[in-house]
């Protein structure tokens, strides 16, 4: 930075405490946010600014040949960042520099107003640049922190208790109490894609974590609403639903969306059914994409998926099981008859109307049609689990015999 005169330099010294009293006055009455924080944070803009003024002062002094600007903020406790935005640090910095560029010409040598005037704008540039590294270090820091907190809260939910699950996500900023769903996709993201996701995924809903697992990201969703142009969306589960379908669309790779459970402390059941449902993906060459896991019922259950079997008995081999006997029983006859209304009917004694009533009953109350290839898989392995698990409870113990 180019020097003054030795005159200069005295008088900018010697008006140095006004220019200060000056900008923190001008401060305060440009900027009514300023008034509106605590004492402390208050305390350390008016260091930050007198700093600012005394190392313009020393910058164009003789005895100082260089001044890093950044060394400014280095009075102020990081935790400021959290309290002021850069948009407001940039206004501060623009109030104290107008006050220094209007009143400094007028304490030196009419020679050097034009020089002080260059001068004071150049170290107002260079301070403005400094207050943004300063900010983009932080959010970096902040950032790298945020992401292990939610690393570590969504590794709870695979491992952990209900309750450490719900402390570990309140860690991490999670603050609904809602239901919640899990996503997992098989892609690559790097830490700006990462962050780009969770700032989309906010767009959709109140809660949200993100966690980067090799080749695969976790996507943990709660307190979603219906968007301003979708006021007809239904609320609650129905909403977050939709929200993940958004959310998966937004996803490359292969998409697998968990089922919708009660809260966060649940969460781990949305997000192991999620993990399973993109093991035993390979088994469903036709699957869609996004695919929900409830939907892999029949290749996490191959798989080995222990809440696959858990989750095939509540959702279709119960409900089927409490229609009655008779609906079970067509069902079961329809699909080891190789799906056919006439041999059914012949093998039930009943007409064959009869049958198609009685699977479209079971396809309107449990949401599986055995007429379909596909859900009839899903109803063939329910009936047998459901056999199976019914078998086991009438079996007489063996225990100490």
């Amino acid at each position: 930075m180019d020097q003054l005169s030795a005159p200069s330099v005295r008088a900018l010294r010697q008006a140095q405490n006004t220019l200060i009293e000056h900008s923190l006055d001008r401060i305060s009455a440009a900027h009514p946010w300023y008034r509106t924080l605590p004492a402390a944070s208050r305390d350390q803009i008016q260091t930050v600014a007198r700093l600012g003024v005394t190392m313009f002062v020393d910058s164009v002094g003789e005895r100082i040949t260089s001044t890093d600007p950044s060394e400014i903020f280095n009075v102020a406790p990081v935790a400021l960042t959290g309290t002021v935005t850069l948009e407001q640090t940039l206004e501060l910095v623009r109030t104290v520099v107008d006050v220094v560029e209007e009143e400094a010409p007028d304490v030196v040598p009419a020679a050097d107003h034009d020089a002080v005037r260059v001068l004071v704008l150049t170290f107002g540039r260079d301070v403005g640049f400094a207050a943004a590294k300063v900010y983009a270090r932080v959010a970096e820091a902040r950032g790298a922190w945020d992401a292990r907190l939610e690393s570590v809260a969504v590794d709870a939910m695979l491992h952990d208790s209900a309750e450490d699950v719900a402390t570990r996500a309140g860690a991490a900023g999670w603050r609904g109490t809602g239901p919640v769903i899990a996503i997992v996709a098989r892609t690559v993201l790097d830490a700006l894609a990462t962050s780009r996701l969770r700032h989309e995924c906010r767009e959709f809903v109140q809660d949200c974590l993100v966690s980067v697992h090799g080749d695969s990201v976790i996507v943990v969703l709660g307190g979603a609403s219906a968007p301003p142009e979708q006021v007809s969306e239904p609320s609650g589960d129905a909403a977050l639903a939709a929200a993940a379908r958004r959310v998966a669309g937004v996803l490359d790779g292969v998409v697998v969306i968990g089922p919708v459970v009660a809260g966060v402390a649940q969460a781990g059941r949305s997000l192991r059914s999620a993990l399973a449902g993109l093991r035993a993906l390979a088994g469903w060459a036709e699957a869609p994409n996004p695919v929900h896991a409830d939907d892999l019922l029949p290749e996490r259950l191959l798989a080995g998926d222990p809440l696959a079997a858990e989750q095939i008995r509540a959702l279709v081999a119960e409900p089927l099981r409490n229609m009655g006997e008779l609906y079970e029983e067509t069902v079961a006859t329809y699909l080891a008859l190789g799906r056919s209304l006439e041999m059914t009917a012949r093998t039930l004694f009943v007409h064959a109307n009869t049958v198609r009533y009685r699977l479209g009953r079971v396809s309107k109350q449990i949401g599986w049609d055995a007429t379909d290839a596909r859900d009839g898989l899903v109803l063939h392995l329910a009936i047998i689990v459901g056999r199976l698990a019914a078998n086991r409870d009438e079996q007489p113990s063996t225990m100490g015999q």
